[in-house]
């Protein structure tokens, strides 16, 4: 089961994460990890199934839940796409697992790092299936990647 307890970060799509960065840290007193630059980043999505494409990103430092930042391609990662330009991320020790709890429950994937048959890789993008909340999976497998980059800031 999806633990909200979990939460690791709340995600928003920008157009600039550079200029976020700036904004969001002056304006809000946050400060961000290092941007990193996924590219090519496997993705898939229904509607264009298994592809790649490039995201720049990054998250607040401090405790969780982290504001994350993702600048990407693609309609997935428009901001003008407000169901999709937010999100909450939450760790899974079963991501496989829970998302398909969550289908099975009439949530719908919108994303993920691999089509469904492969196991959604290690982060699945889900909608709750009143169109009200986004949901980013994000596998234990990440943490010591994730935790390594937010150390570095």
């Amino acid at each position: 089961m999806v633990d909200l307890t979990n939460i690791h970060h709340n995600g928003i799509a920008v157009a600039d994460v550079d200029k976020a960065v700036a904004d969001y840290g002056r304006d809000l007193g946050l400060k961000f990890a290092p941007v990193r630059d996924f590219d090519p980043l496997p993705f898939w999505t229904p509607e264009a199934g298994a592809h790649t494409l490039r995201v720049r990103a990054t998250y607040s430092v401090g405790q969780a839940p982290h504001l994350e930042l993702v600048q990407g391609q693609g309609p997935f990662y428009d901001p003008a796409n407000a169901t999709h330009a937010r999100h909450v991320g939450v760790w899974t020790q079963d991501l496989k697992g829970d998302a398909d709890r969550l289908v099975e429950a009439g949530w719908s994937v919108k994303a993920a790092n691999a089509a469904p048959d492969q196991g959604y890789g290690v982060i699945a993008y889900l909608l709750s299936p009143d169109g009200a909340l986004l949901i980013e999976l994000v596998s234990t497998d990440l943490k010591p990647v994730i935790d390594d980059w937010l150390s570095g800031a």
